[in-house]
């Protein structure tokens, strides 16, 4: 399956997007876009007239349409709001705007609202990469910084629960390492060696450690006489931390031409994040992701 048609699944569940400080042209044109479509409807949280404003600007007529825009002066107000209009499940997927992490992470973790689904929230990013025969799934880049064995495993099953959503059966994941022997001074070997030897993930192949390049490359791990299941065919990457999460997201995006979606996954609703420099395309491919763990 293509990166594409795992964004374009048949979905008709109704989609209700909170999006917070929605000011931006990219963001409304994403809205205008999606307006056509029965099943979408929109929570704008953001100053009222400045979203007026823009609308004529795009010469959109939004009140014609499925968008309900919520005044909010503030970055902290906007994020409440949303947060509250999720835990009463009048919106099923939340998306940041213009608007720090940290201040959104913070509306969204408060216990009151009980909105953890999962044991952690890890990010998810599905990757089309120009040199790879298929789509691929970078896990975390975005939230954990540096998992321990615990962690790592939420990690995995949050990624393999969103593989499932968009139709990889039987996905191959990679544990990724610098090197694809177990050394001690390298903490992320030993504990990707302990999850491979000893926890069962179900209908999945899990190796590590593992380097990337075996992970991406059959020739390299034909070179090193590698024997695996996953090397070069991997669906999955679990990188061994943020640092090196982040700084592969960044290259393939930046350097690499590859086209990506991300989300937070762990809350009752899926959690579209992305950067504020990410392009609209992006943007647009990350809500169709979140569209897609509504079925």
């Amino acid at each position: 399956m293509t990166f594409d048609s795992m964004l374009n699944l048949n979905n008709t569940a109704s989609k209700s997007i909170a999006l917070v400080r929605a000011n931006s042209l990219d963001l409304l044109e994403i809205v205008k876009e999606t307006s056509t479509d029965s099943t979408v409807s929109w929570h704008l949280f953001d100053n009222k007239d400045g979203l007026e404003e823009a609308f004529k600007k795009l010469n959109f007529e939004w009140y014609d349409h499925r968008i309900s825009i919520h005044h909010t002066e503030s970055d902290e107000e906007a994020s409440n709001a949303a947060a509250a209009l999720i835990q009463t499940g009048q919106a099923n997927i939340l998306m940041k705007g213009i608007i720090s992490t940290n201040t959104i992470l913070k509306s969204v973790l408060n216990k009151s609202l009980k909105l953890l689904d999962q044991p952690l929230l890890s990010h998810i990013a599905l990757f089309k990469l120009p040199s790879y025969h298929k789509p691929l799934i970078i896990s975390d880049a975005a939230m954990n910084i540096n998992p321990d064995e615990q962690m790592k495993i939420s990690i995995i099953d949050n990624a393999l629960r969103v593989a499932e959503k968009i139709g990889v059966t039987e996905p191959k994941v990679a544990l990724i390492s610098a090197v694809e022997k177990v050394n001690p001074k390298i903490e992320s070997t030993v504990i990707n060696q302990s999850i491979a030897d000893n926890h069962h993930f179900k209908n999945a192949v899990v190796e590590g450690p593992m380097s990337y390049d075996l992970a991406l490359s059959k020739a390299a791990a034909e070179v090193k006489s590698y024997e695996s299941k996953v090397a070069g065919d991997v669906d999955i990457l679990i990188m061994p931390n943020i640092d090196a999460g982040n700084v592969l997201y960044k290259a393939l995006t930046i350097s690499a031409g590859a086209h990506v979606a991300g989300l937070i996954i762990g809350l009752k609703a899926p959690f579209v994040l992305t950067s504020r420099a990410d392009s609209k395309d992006e943007k647009l491919n990350s809500l169709k992701l979140a569209f897609q763990l509504l079925t």
